[in-house]
C-alpha cells in the first residue's frame, strides 16, 4: 500500500475514542436527567412547619444581633456570650 493511501485511511484509535466520548456523553445526559428528576421531586415536597418556624426564629435572632446596643438571649449579664466552651450547658 502506498503512503498516499495510508494517509487517507481513518485512524482506528480515533474511531474508538469517538465512540467512547459518545458513550460518556450519553451517560452524563442520563445521569443529569435522573438528578433533575430527583431534585424536582424533593423541591416539590411541602416544607415542614417546624422548619419554617425555625427559620423565622433564626431570622429574628439574626436581626436582633445586628442591632447595636441590644442584648440577645445568649448574652450573660457581664457581656460574655457563654460560647467559649467552658459553660456547664449540655
Amino acid at each position: 500500500m502506498s503512503q498516499n493511501a495510508k494517509d487517507h485511511m481513518p485512524d482506528p484509535a480515533r474511531g474508538t475514542r469517538d465512540r467512547a466520548e459518545a458513550g460518556q456523553s450519553a451517560r452524563r445526559r442520563v445521569l443529569g436527567d435522573q438528578l433533575r428528576a430527583y431534585y424536582d421531586s424533593v423541591t416539590s415536597e411541602p416544607v415542614p412547619d417546624t422548619l419554617t418556624e425555625l427559620m423565622a426564629a433564626l431570622a429574628r435572632k439574626s436581626a436582633a444581633a445586628q442591632q447595636p446596643g441590644d442584648e440577645t438571649e445568649d448574652t450573660a449579664e457581664d457581656g460574655a456570650s457563654g460560647r467559649d466552651g467552658n459553660d456547664d450547658r449540655a
